[in-house]
């Protein structure tokens, strides 16, 4: 097994294992393992220079991506700086899409600062590895706005499903289901 061993945020390696497992296996997201060959096989050098810093600061884990033996010998085992961040930036766009869906879904029946508690703690983003806070500001920056009242909806549901059961039994009749739903 032939493993390149990338630089990452702490969040976005924990979501890596989470999808792929340790060491992170690309192979079973063919687009994405194509990102990453293409990383290692054309090297994009734009800005090298300037990404050190961001790497030494925020990229402080590593996650070991595995390669075919062929991709080793044929395009080797590093990252360019500049590919480094585009790849990590492409896999933090996906956990936090990831975030702001889940939360968004537990927020529909807790309150807030309880939704992201779950998530961390369900998910195992643990303090260290992404922040209450970090989480909070940015569901709240771009978050999902919609917000759906899941007991209402499925109060209404179940409403009509039973009224339905009753017409068909002919308890009640289908006039009552017509004001029924010219009430809502």
């Amino acid at each position: 097994m032939y493993l390149v061993s990338l630089p990452v945020k702490p969040y976005v390696k924990r979501f890596l294992e989470l999808n792929f497992g340790d060491p992170v296996d690309l192979k079973k997201d063919k687009k994405l393992y194509n990102y990453f060959r293409r990383c290692l096989t054309k090297p994009r050098l734009t800005y090298d220079k300037t990404r050190c810093a961001e790497i030494s600061n925020y990229y402080n884990e590593n996650a070991g991506i595995v390669i075919s033996e062929d991709d080793f010998y044929r395009y080797g085992w590093e990252l360019s700086k500049t590919d480094v961040v585009a790849f990590g930036r492409e896999i933090e766009a996906n956990a936090k899409f990831f975030m702001k869906n889940i939360v968004s879904f537990y927020c529909s029946h807790m309150e807030f600062s309880r939704s992201v508690r779950y998530f961390q703690e369900k998910y195992g983003f643990t303090e260290d590895i992404w922040q209450y806070d970090s989480i909070v500001k940015d569901f709240q920056r771009n978050g999902l706005k919609f917000k759906v009242e899941f007991s209402k909806e499925i109060t209404e549901k179940i409403e009509k499903i039973i009224l339905l059961n009753l017409s068909d039994k002919r308890t009640i009749s289908t006039k009552m289901i017509e004001n029924y739903a010219n009430n809502k």
